[in-house]
C-alpha cells in the first residue's frame, strides 16, 4: 500500500514538475498561525496619494483628535505614526505591540508582553523595510522555555525569571520593469506549495536568517537564486559533545531554481539546494546556470546536496493540485530497494478555494494533503552540512522516516472580520534516522550497503489538531486565539492554548 502511494506521489511531482514569481511565495499555502509574532513578515508600502511634506498625529489638535478616533473606531488603515511623501520619495513609520497569553492542559501558562518598530522607505522600483520587536516571558518554567518563538540565542535577566526574546526582519529591494528583483533580506522562506509544512524549505520553526536573492525572468522562464547564512548546529555526533556556540563552524545556504510558467494555470520549477560550511563564502555556488552537483563533486565532495522539483496546476478557477519532490542521496540501481542512502521526500496536495461566498460567511478554502519523507533525509556526516539553522530543521519541519496526512479548512464571518482556520493531520514516524541531526557516517561506517526500511525502529502515531480564531474589527487591534492539540497513540492528550493580542498604529 505505501509503496503504491509513494509511486503515485513520485508520479505527480514529476508531472507536476512549482513556484510563483517570487522565490517564497506558492500557489497553495497553509494559514495557520499560532500567535501574531509568529507571522511571517512582508513588508506592505502605501499607495502614493497626493500629500506632500508630513503627517503625523502631532501636527495640531484637531489631527490628533482625529488620529485618536481612528485608533479606535476605523476597520481600515487611515494613517501612520509618520509618513513623509515628497514627489515619488515615501518613509513611512509604524509603531506595534502587544502581549501574548501561553497555557497548557497542565495549568502551566504565562504572559508574554512586546513592543516595537516598523520603519519603509520607497523610491520608484527601490524600496527597503525593517521590523523589530522585543519581548519577554513573566516566568522560567519549563513551559515557557518551550515557547515557539524560543528558536535561536535568548537572554535571561531579572534573576533568571524572565526569558528575553528578540526579533528582527527587513529588505532592501530593487526591482527591474517586467525582468525581476535582486534583494537583500532578512527573513524566512518557505518553497514549494503546501499546507503540512515544506520539503523543500520551511519556515515553521526556524530562526530568521539573511540572505541574498535574485528573480530574473525571461518571457515564460525565469531563474531564482539564494545565498544565506545560516548558524551551524551546536552538537557535533562524532565529537559526542556540543560546541560553544562562538565556536561553530561557518555554515551557508546557496539555493537555485528554474521555472516555466508556459500558461496562468500551470507553474513548474527545478532546482539544487546546496548546505556547506567550514569555510569561506564559496563563489563557486554564485553562478545560477549549470549543474551544482558537478560542481560540488569537483570540490572534493564535501557538501550537501539535494535537488529538487515542484509545481501546480489550476484545474478550475480556485482548484489547485500541487506536487513537490526532492532528493537528498539517489541511487538509480538501488531506487526502489530500502538502502539506507535513498533519501528522499514526496508531497502532493490538493486545494480548493472560494467555495462559497457572500457577506455574512465565506468558505474560503479546504485542502488535503500527503506527505512521504525516506529515513535519513536531510542528515550528513559534517555537523555543519545538514538541513538546519541553529538546530531548527530546514527540511520538513516533522523530520523523515514518516508518513503524514494533512487537511485545513478556512471559513470567515462578517466579511472577514473573523476568521476560523482549522488543520488537522496525522503523522506515522519510526526512530531510526527522523532528524537531520543525525549523523549517518556514525551509523553506517563501513557498512555503506545497508537496508532501512520505511518507519524503521519506535513507531509513534500522532494526530495533531491545530485551531486558530482571528478577529479583525479594527485595523489597529487584533485578536488570536489558538490552540495546538497533540494526541500520540497510548498517551494522553497534550493541550497548548494562546490568546494574542497586538495593536499597530
Amino acid at each position: 500500500m505505501l509503496k503504491k502511494l509513494l509511486l503515485v506521489l513520485f508520479i505527480n511531482g514529476v508531472l507536476l514538475v512549482s513556484a510563483a514569481d517570487f522565490i517564497g511565495s506558492s500557489q497553495v499555502t497553509s494559514h495557520y498561525n499560532y500567535t501574531f509574532t509568529g507571522e511571517h513578515y512582508t513588508p506592505e508600502y502605501s499607495a502614493l496619494t497626493s500629500l506632500q511634506g508630513y503627517d503625523f498625529p502631532l501636527q495640531s489638535g484637531s489631527k490628533f483628535a482625529k488620529t485618536l478616533s481612528n485608533y479606535f473606531t476605523s476597520a481600515t488603515k487611515q494613517q501612520s505614526l509618520l509618513l513623509y511623501q515628497q514627489d515619488q520619495y515615501q518613509v513611512e513609520g509604524h509603531v506595534l505591540g502587544g502581549t501574548e497569553y501561553y497555557r497548557n492542559n497542565k495549568k502551566d501558562s504565562y504572559f508574554f508582553p512586546y513592543y516595537g518598530f516598523e520603519v519603509k522607505a520607497h523610491y520608484q522600483n527601490l524600496s527597503l523595510a525593517g521590523k523589530w520587536w522585543k519581548g519577554h516571558t513573566t516566568s522560567q518554567s519549563d513551559f515557557a522555555k518551550a515557547n515557539p518563538l524560543i528558536n535561536s540565542w535568548v537572554q535571561e535577566e531579572n534573576g533568571g525569571d524572565q526569558i528575553y526574546i528578540d526579533k528582527i526582519q527587513g529588505e532592501i529591494k530593487y526591482s527591474f520593469n517586467d525582468f525581476g528583483y535582486v534583494a537583500l533580506c532578512r527573513n524566512k522562506l518557505n518553497i514549494g506549495s503546501n499546507i503540512g509544512g515544506s520539503i523543500i524549505l520551511n519556515d515553521s520553526k526556524t530562526n530568521d536568517y539573511a540572505y541574498l536573492n535574485y528573480n530574473l525572468k525571461f518571457g515564460d522562464f525565469s531563474v531564482d537564486f539564494i545565498h544565506a547564512s545560516l548558524i551551524s548546529d551546536s552538537i557535533n555526533a562524532s565529537a559526542g559533545s556540543p560546541i560553544p556556540k562562538e565556536e561553530l563552524a561557518d555554515k551557508y545556504l546557496a539555493l537555485h531554481r528554474f521555472s516555466w510558467r508556459p500558461s496562468d494555470k500551470l507553474n513548474l520549477f527545478v532546482g539544487e539546494e546546496i548546505y556547506y560550511g567550514n569555510r569561506n563564502i564559496d563563489y563557486n555556488y554564485f553562478i545560477p546556470v549549470g549543474f551544482w552537483r558537478i560542481t560540488e563533486h569537483n570540490q572534493t565532495d564535501r557538501d550537501n546536496v539535494l535537488i529538487f522539483a515542484g509545481g501546480d496546476y489550476t484545474i478550475t478557477a480556485g482548484l489547485d493540485i500541487y506536487a513537490n519532490v526532492i532528493f537528498d542521496e539517489l541511487s538509480k540501481s538501488k531506487l526502489l530497494t530500502n538502502w539506507w542512502g535513498n533519501k528522499y521526500a514526496l508531497q502532493t496536495g490538493v486545494m480548493k478555494s472560494e467555495l462559497y461566498t457572500s457577506s455574512l460567511f465565506s468558505w474560503d478554502n479546504l485542502g488535503a494533503e500527503v506527505t512521504a519523507v525516506r529515513p535519513w533525509t536531510y542528515t550528513h556526516k559534517y555537523y555543519y552540512a545538514n538541513a538546519s539553522n541553529d538546530v531548527q530543521p530546514l527540511g520538513f519541519a516533522d523530520g523523515s522516516n514518516l508518513l503524514k496526512y494533512t487537511v485545513e479548512n478556512r471559513v470567515s464571518f462578517l466579511n472577514h472580520k473573523l476568521d476560523y482556520v482549522i488543520n488537522a493531520s496525522y503523522l506515522k514516524q519510526g526512530s531510526d534516522g527522523d532528524n537531520c541531526y543525525l549523523n549517518y557516517e556514525d551509523e553506517f561506517a563501513g557498512n555503506y550497503d545497508a537496508e532501512v526500511a520505511w518507519f524503521s525502529g519506535e513507531v509513534t502515531k500522532t494526530y495533531i489538531l491545530l485551531n486558530e480564531i482571528n478577529i479583525n474589527l479594527l485595523y489597529s487591534h487584533r485578536l488570536k486565539l489558538s490552540s495546538e492539540i497533540t494526541k500520540a497513540e497510548g498517551s494522553h492528550s497534550n493541550v497548548d492554548f494562546a490568546i494574542s493580542y497586538q495593536t499597530r498604529f
